[in-house]
């Protein structure tokens, strides 16, 4: 497939990398963004190759949010939510979020409004030491973006803080608030995430998968159903290969060999 707005690899380890492509503009998201980039998430739904993502981005800075200098007409004209559930940067996210693999968003520069927000949808934020994020959207006289998603990370009081206020935060309060996985030095962020994303491509994408599953479906769900959700995953994963392996490795003292595969599910060539 043809990809216009960004760049996409799939590397022999496993993991696939989707760069945003369009420095001039600091990435921002529109359409053609939008149709990429879930373009190539289902291709990595799809590929049993591919064990864990890496999001980033080109140039200065991981992603400016959306792309307010769009058209008009378009952005401006009567609200149709289900087609911008479809084709605006939400989009991105619901697809990021119900990945049922392990994502990593590689932050340099800055991640702000939308840019931030997609970043939220990964399940592990990585983030240079001079990166900043901020849901910026009320600057711009806009909203409801972050909404969902920075309360659960940094609770109530915070998200209302910095959803109010839209004002920078530095990488460092980042990981001390919990948005951050880790925070290194600029030149080492790339190595780092390629090394991360390595070591979730070698686990055990099926338990990947259904923690995934019975995490976000317990996001929405009272506390007896939430615990019907994990004994789904339990029952499920008794299916794949790698909960045979994880015993037998631990019983035998040595690493174990994951493969990401069903009992009984042919290797691929």
């Amino acid at each position: 497939m043809d990809f216009t707005t960004i760049l996409f690899e799939k590397r022999p380890n496993g993991v696939a990398v989707i760069t945003l492509n369009r420095p001039e503009r600091l990435n921002a998201i529109n359409r053609a963004v939008v149709r990429d980039v879930t373009s190539a998430l289902e291709e990595c739904r799809t590929d049993h190759a591919v064990r864990s993502i890496v999001l980033r981005g080109a140039g200065r800075a991981f992603c400016a949010g959306d792309d307010i200098r769009g058209d008009p007409n378009q952005r401006w004209a009567p609200p149709d939510i289900q087609e911008r559930l479809r084709t605006g940067y939400l989009k991105i996210m619901q697809e990021l979020f119900s990945l049922r693999k392990p994502t990593v968003a590689q932050i340099h520069g800055y991640a702000c409004g939308a840019g931030l927000d997609i970043s939220l949808a990964c399940d592990f934020r990585i983030m240079a030491s001079d990166a900043r994020i901020a849901a910026i959207f009320v600057k711009r006289g806009l909203g409801g973006g972050c909404c969902y998603l920075l309360p659960r990370y940094v609770g109530l009081g915070k998200a209302t803080e910095m959803l109010l206020l839209g004002e920078w935060m530095e990488a460092e309060e980042a990981q001390r608030w919990g948005i951050a996985y880790r925070v290194v030095p600029a030149q080492q962020l790339a190595e780092t995430v390629e090394e991360f994303a390595d070591r979730l491509a070698q686990g055990p994408t099926r338990s990947y998968a259904l923690i995934k599953t019975a995490r976000n479906q317990g996001l929405g769900a009272d506390f007896l159903r939430g615990f019907e959700y994990q004994a789904y995953a339990n029952g499920e994963l008794i299916l794949s290969e790698d909960a045979k392996e994880g015993p037998a490795a631990f019983r035998e003292k040595r690493q174990p060999s994951f493969t990401g595969r069903w009992v009984g599910q042919p290797v691929e060539p």
